[in-house]
């Protein structure tokens, strides 16, 4: 099978997308099945699996555009209908796999110069009442109703779009790599001296909570000194977020940037791993927490209710909520066997989401649709 893969998301762009693309892409070619990754040029997407780069093609320039409170990419650029027809019309895709479809760019003229069947799965939860999606739902609906396939990475991201849109929405998990989080995994000298390391692990996004986060650990150092925050991503908003840190806490937080390859070395060095977002549909960032079997501190959330029972396999706080989260992130620090017991049992649930498992519910979608079943009807 040939499939032709369309985001506007891909490395060195971190994120749920990136890591769901990027996996699956792996899983295919250990399957035997071939495949091209259609995307935006942007910067190199750094040291990933040279097979994966060789098929990726390049449409017009990714920039970076802002939405829903996070930082997303669009592809401009001269010609892009007509470069995307050329290229569906070259490569002879048996399936056309279109990732967050209704949103411009790339995946939505993909749907529209479509040659083969078109699957999309959708990734965001929004808001029932963000005015973009009430004003764009005619346009939406009609690309919707082009589709032969319609993926909602969770439950909530699927009632959600059926909250706006007619047609049914087939459930597939996002997945996670689970044995890359801890294999080869390494705690990182500079950070490895006794103090407890806190961690974020995203892109510095408005929704991510990182103000959050910055402001309930202002307040733990204060309290603690022997602590330390360690924030891995990067994005055009990095700057709004070092210039919160208080000046008292300031030689106790590091920004690190993106490092993409060195990701599981930080999580190995983490002691708490916190990811706060106030909106998500799933939990991409999460699953890589509990594959590495950290404590993890996570928003109260239903998307993150799915995969972590708190208590159990970690402390869920109100999103926004400083006064709860720096409590949590204090238990935490003086209760190291609480922080084995639940990074134990995250690390024990993991697996339902590894991606072999994951990429074999996709493989059969596509096969019931090319068997002549069509789905969501």
């Amino acid at each position: 099978m040939k499939i032709g893969i369309v985001t506007e998301y891909f490395y060195p762009t971190l994120g749920g997308i990136t890591e769901n693309i990027y996996h699956f892409s792996r899983e295919l070619l250990r399957l035997g099945h071939d495949f091209r990754i259609i995307t935006g040029k942007g910067d190199d997407p750094g040291g990933i699996d040279p097979e994966v780069k060789r098929r990726m093609i390049f449409l017009g320039r990714s920039i970076p555009v802002f939405f829903n409170g996070s930082c997303g990419r669009a592809t401009v650029g001269i010609g892009l209908t007509r470069k995307m027809r050329e290229v569906l019309g070259s490569e002879g895709f048996d399936i056309i796999h279109a990732h967050s479809p209704v949103f411009p760019t790339l995946p939505m003229i993909a749907n529209l110069q479509a040659n083969a069947p078109v699957v999309g799965t959708f990734h965001t939860c929004t808001g029932r009442n963000l005015i973009y999606y009430r004003a764009y739902r005619k346009s939406a609906q009609n690309l919707i109703d082009r589709m032969a396939g319609r993926i909602a990475v969770s439950e909530c991201c699927a009632r959600e779009n059926n909250s706006f849109f007619k047609g049914h929405f087939d459930v597939i998990p996002n997945g996670v790599d689970v044995c890359w989080w801890t294999d080869g995994a390494k705690r990182i000298p500079r950070f490895d001296d006794g103090t407890v390391n806190v961690l974020f692990l995203g892109r510095p996004d408005t929704r991510n909570g990182l103000d959050t986060l910055i402001a309930a650990f202002a307040r733990v150092h204060r309290a603690r000194p022997r602590t330390r925050l360690i924030v891995v991503g990067d994005g055009p908003l990095r700057f709004h977020f070092e210039r919160q840190v208080p000046e008292e806490a300031k030689k106790a937080v590091f920004f690190e940037g993106a490092a993409s390859d060195s990701r599981p070395d930080y999580l190995a060095t983490a002691d708490i791993f916190c990811f706060l977002p106030t909106i998500a549909s799933f939990g991409v960032t999460i699953l890589e927490g509990m594959s590495a079997g950290r404590a993890i501190i996570a928003s109260d959330i239903e998307a993150f209710r799915d995969l972590l029972k708190h208590e159990e396999s970690a402390l869920l706080c109100p999103p926004g909520d400083v006064d709860a989260l720096s409590a949590s992130i204090l238990r935490l620090v003086d209760d190291p066997q609480l922080r084995e017991k639940t990074g134990v049992s995250a690390r024990a649930h993991v697996g339902r989401y590894d991606w072999p498992r994951v990429a074999v519910q996709h493989i059969e979608y596509y096969n019931r649709i090319l068997g002549g079943t069509r789905t969501g009807d």
